[in-house]
């Protein structure tokens, strides 16, 4: 059951973070037209609006630890903000590379919040990734995009971690509701010297990008409430993949081999060091089993 529930969980990150890759290239376009606070709050009432029916369906509305919604909320504030500013100065695959360090952040963090054991192959797995962060930024090329890409990845990490402290008897929506609400007044606050009228075409970009990291932020939610959160960190990396095609055919942006490398210096280990493999191949050995039953029934054995 838990082996079940661990692959169910990888499953949903999977799904959710290639569906967030698209919100990251509609806020590339979007960070073209308008300033990274304006954004932000076009983004954050579009959120709201989108939750609104489906969170007054809900039958409990008031969180039981607003607290929590309040850190969040402001956490996803931060990284929101720096994560504008990486898209506009990186191409979408050499951000979306550097946004995964998170699942590194997320290891000494987890041992600092909740005490969770790190063995040594965690360890070596987050000192790689390490490397492969260097390659990645090159260090003699290090500018405000990648330091923005890295507060990025470390309030993602943050926020993950701090599912644990949502009672689990609180919905998905109610969660998302509450955490995105809590932090209008500080978003509004920053936006306000950048407002110039309504810009309908900001709308159009925030609204179809809040939809899609709601997707995210819903599958992580239910994915770390789950399961333990080094067990499946890994599969957040798969948005990679999606960034690379997107940045391609959207951005003309191609990553070079060095972008390439050190994004297998960040994936590589931590998957092979996750449940992920084991997991496929127990399910790909009971579709095989399935095929063999189903084959013998069919010839009368």
């Amino acid at each position: 059951m838990r082996n079940n529930s661990t692959f169910i969980a990888i499953l949903i990150l999977v799904v959710a973070n290639q569906i967030a890759v698209l919100s990251d290239a509609l806020m590339k376009v979007a960070g073209e037209q308008a300033s990274v606070f304006e954004i932000l709050l076009y983004r954050q009432l579009s959120t709201l609006l989108l939750l609104l029916p489906l969170f007054l369906l809900t039958k409990q509305k008031l969180p039981a630890k607003p607290l929590v919604h309040v850190v969040r909320g402001h956490l996803w504030l931060a990284g929101s903000g720096c994560m504008v500013v990486a898209l506009i100065a990186l191409p979408l695959a050499t951000a979306n590379a550097l946004f995964y360090a998170a699942p590194i952040m997320m290891l000494p963090l987890g041992m600092w919040l909740h005490k969770s054991p790190v063995n040594r192959t965690q360890v070596a797995a987050a000192f790689i990734g390490f490397i492969g962060v260097l390659v990645i930024i090159r260090p003699t090329e290090f500018n405000w995009g990648a330091i923005a890409a890295l507060g990025t990845a470390l309030t993602l990490a943050l926020s993950n971690l701090t599912v644990k402290y949502i009672p689990k008897q609180e919905s998905v929506v109610t969660s998302l509701f509450w955490t995105n609400l809590m932090v209008v007044p500080a978003t509004l606050t920053l936006a306000w010297p950048h407002l110039h009228g309504f810009n309908w075409s900001l709308l159009y970009l925030a609204g179809g990008s809040s939809l899609f990291i709601l997707f995210l932020h819903a599958g992580s939610v239910i994915a770390y409430k789950s399961a333990n959160a080094n067990s499946i960190a890994s599969a957040e990396y798969t948005g990679l993949i999606g960034a690379a095609i997107f940045g391609w055919l959207f951005f003309s942006e191609m990553p070079d081999w060095l972008t390439w490398l050190g994004a297998a210096l960040i994936v590589v280990p931590l998957v092979l060091q996750s449940p992920l493999p084991k997991q496929l191949s127990l399910w790909k050995k009971q579709l095989s089993q399935k095929r063999l039953k189903r084959s013998a029934s069919d010839t009368g054995l």
